[in-house]
């Protein structure tokens, strides 16, 4: 079976400065931070083609963290991350996007920067139009859109330029009531349409709903992979215990 997503030892490291001027000395010497925040520690797993893996965890545990690295936002301090496929990401919607560039001239320029060709997006362009609904700000600078104008633009962008790989940090939550509910519609499309996805939620619900394993993430380690049920047991558990 072919695995879309390998992480091998990856471990993330955020260094901490006091005052600006000793991230100039660590740039040149790796010295002279204030501390060190381990977020992930030697984690190692594989997505197959047409898995569903949950990532679950409480807040801090690494899981944000993890995701923005396989969808090549930021990148690991150590190990390796391969992943085999055109990556969607539901995760910081509007990176990527120059807020001088008109939202048509986004689309070409981050679906350019996904591996897209001008084909290719000539053929969605309609199709992300009608579904973000930005109207005249469509050929608008990003600079006079919302902050839920932009990610509705991200989101049409990573939903309709047909992704091998679909990293969703629980965004239902984009724009008005109404749009959550259509991006909810399409992201579950995309769910059930036989692609690997990574996904992070709170809600067990969702995660019974959509993913064939998960992946425990408790304090930047992999605490427990495989079983749906199994991981949501334990990861209640942990929760009780911490709240005695």
């Amino acid at each position: 079976m072919k695995k879309n997503i390998v992480v091998e030892n990856v471990s993330k490291t955020y260094f901490l400065f006091n005052r600006d001027y000793q991230i100039i000395k660590w740039l040149f010497r790796k010295k002279h931070s204030s501390g060190e925040k381990h977020v992930l520690k030697n984690i190692s797993f594989t997505v197959n083609e047409g898995e569903v893996v949950g990532l679950i965890g409480c807040n801090g545990a690494g899981k944000s963290t993890l995701m923005k690295m396989v969808a090549g936002i930021t990148f690991p301090t150590a190990g390796n991350i391969t992943v085999n496929g055109r990556v969607g990401s539901l995760i910081n919607l509007s990176a990527g996007f120059n807020k001088d560039y008109t939202g048509r001239k986004n689309i070409y320029y981050k679906g350019t920067l996904l591996g897209m060709t001008k084909e290719e997006i000539d053929s969605i362009i309609d199709d992300i139009i009608e579904f973000v609904e930005l109207g005249e700000y469509f050929d608008m600078p990003l600079r006079t859109y919302s902050s839920g104008m932009a990610a509705r633009l991200g989101f049409g962008l990573a939903v309709f330029s047909d992704p091998d790989i679909l990293i969703v940090d629980e965004v239902f939550a984009v724009g008005d009531k109404r749009f959550q509910n259509k991006s909810r519609e399409k992201t579950t499309q995309l769910f059930q349409a036989g692609k690997s996805i990574l996904f992070s939620s709170h809600s067990d619900t969702l995660i019974r709903q959509f993913c064939n394993r998960v992946i425990y993430l408790r304090d930047g380690q992999i605490v427990y992979e495989g079983d749906v049920e199994t991981g949501l047991s334990m990861y209640e558990d942990d929760v009780n215990k911490r709240g005695r």
